[in-house]
């Protein structure tokens, strides 16, 4: 069976400070972030957008894997918006699947590869492309469905909707790489301390702050949710 491959983007090596700017003093913001822990980025690559309808329907029938719920939902089911209802664990296997297809390396992005590719080569801005969010640079605010991928404009790396529209997996483990902050979200009873990292917010976001680049959330690896969603990394 054909593969349908993401187009993927090359991210330059580079370094940054981890969290910028720092979270704002607010007390019932549970998910708080430290800033300033300077790591060094190896050059990779990212897909361009999140994984599509079109792509993960490949996986599915050629794997018989369990359908996302709202892959075949009436306006979730277009062929260019990306696919929702993914777990970490479904991530994974899909990376896997793609891998074992292409000889390739795919696998989901770091927590630290994932927020330095989305500031496109920004520093100290909430967002890639300054601090002030107009609804014209990404899907979020409640809409009644993801858009289709590459709606609004791409970073300074050339990356479509790394704010907005819906969460993208990481590989690390939260406890890992939030200094010390305990996980929170247990809705499948799963083990907390495997609790993995989502980042850029998602269509259904409000709280701006779930849309800071520097933001950092966490899920149970088989938590399934329809503003959940995965990007590529090789």
């Amino acid at each position: 069976m054909k593969t349908v491959e993401p187009e993927m983007i090359e991210i330059p090596s580079g370094h940054l400070a981890l969290g910028m700017p720092p979270c704002p003093p607010e007390t019932e913001f549970y998910h708080r972030w430290h800033s300033g822990k300077q790591v060094q980025v190896a050059a990779f690559k990212l897909g361009k957008t999140t994984v599509t309808n079109k792509e993960y329907r490949v996986y599915l029938q050629d794997t018989q894997a369990e359908k996302p719920s709202h892959i075949d939902v009436e306006n979730f089911s277009q062929d260019n918006q990306p696919v929702t209802g993914i777990s970490w664990q479904d991530a994974t296997a899909y990376c896997q699947w793609l891998g074992h297809k292409t000889g390739k390396p795919y696998r989901l992005p770091g927590d630290a590869e994932w927020e330095y590719a989305a500031r496109g080569g920004s520093e100290m801005t909430c967002y890639s492309w300054g601090n002030e969010l107009p609804q014209e640079n990404a899907c979020y605010g409640g809409p009644d469905a993801p858009r289709p991928v590459g709606c609004y404009p791409p970073n300074g790396f050339g990356l479509y909707d790394m704010i907005g529209n819906v969460w993208e997996w990481c590989d690390d483990r939260f406890a890992d790489v939030s200094q010390g902050l305990p996980a929170k979200n247990n809705p499948t009873n799963n083990d907390l301390a495997e609790n993995r990292v989502l980042r850029g917010g998602s269509y259904l976001t409000t709280n701006i702050l779930n849309l800071w680049v520097a933001y950092r959330h966490e899920d149970p690896v088989d938590l399934r949710h329809e503003c959940l969603g995965f990007r590529l990394a090789i």
